[in-house]
């Protein structure tokens, strides 16, 4: 059975977007895509980066990829809104023939591979899979948004992204109950905080300390992380 995974340049850590013209991407932005897409490779699966949908393929390959490596595929996302791009791009891959598909978030360069590979693989009949991010110290670290989100084609339903306003808190909730409610097997996999900003207590500052005398410490976006905050 063919998997894909699906990637948002930007989503939720903006990369490409809001450049001005002739600006260059944020170099530690681009290493942490950079590297969680190297991390992507475990997954067994084909790659699919989206774009924006007016954003030039050309310049991107040439952005996050300037060896020409390759090891993954471009696409301008279609829709007006991040829901609908996200939606079509399941839809997308399921009309190639694929079997699974998991989107994810693309600033995670830490989460080990095998957490992936591992809920790819999980993904049977009806099957779909959540990713939860933990919440703040306040709430009791209660998971509200989620980094990725999986279905085989038989347990696939566009009511998850039509229906749960990503923008609103307790996404992880929302979806959740709503899977359930569809009748589905839903596997919860281990709690991951990526990240959505490089400043703040969740930027690089919460990168640096975690991965600290760890081997992932060695990856070029932690090292860039540790030098920005100076640890």
């Amino acid at each position: 059975m063919k998997s894909a995974v699906l990637l948002f340049l930007d989503q939720p850590l903006p990369v490409l977007s809001h450049l001005a013209p002739g600006q260059s991407p944020d170099p530690l932005a681009l290493a942490l895509v950079r590297d969680t897409l190297r991390n992507l490779a475990d997954v067994e699966a084909d790659i699919f980066v989206f774009l924006a949908p007016d954003a030039d393929k050309e310049q991107a390959k040439a952005i996050l990829d300037p060896a020409g490596k390759g090891g993954f595929k471009l696409a301008n996302a279609l829709g007006r809104n991040l829901q609908a791009q996200q939606r079509n791009a399941f839809r997308l891959v399921f009309a190639r023939g694929y079997g699974r598909a998991m989107l994810v978030s693309n600033a995670m360069p830490d989460l080990p591979g095998y957490t992936l590979r591992e809920a790819m693989d999980s993904l049977g009949w009806k099957c779909c899979c959540l990713g939860p991010v933990p919440g703040p110290e306040e709430t009791g670290g209660t998971p509200d948004q989620i980094y990725a989100l999986g279905f085989d084609f038989e347990g696939y339903t566009t009511d998850a992204l039509d229906m749960v306003d990503r923008s609103r808190p307790n996404v992880f909730g929302r979806l959740e109950t709503l899977l359930l409610f569809y009748e589905r097997k839903v596997k919860v996999l281990a709690p991951y905080a990526h990240l959505t900003s490089l400043d703040g207590p969740d930027g690089a500052k919460l990168l640096a300390e975690r991965c600290k005398d760890t081997r992932f410490a060695l990856l070029p976006s932690v090292k860039l992380a540790t030098e920005r905050v100076g640890s």
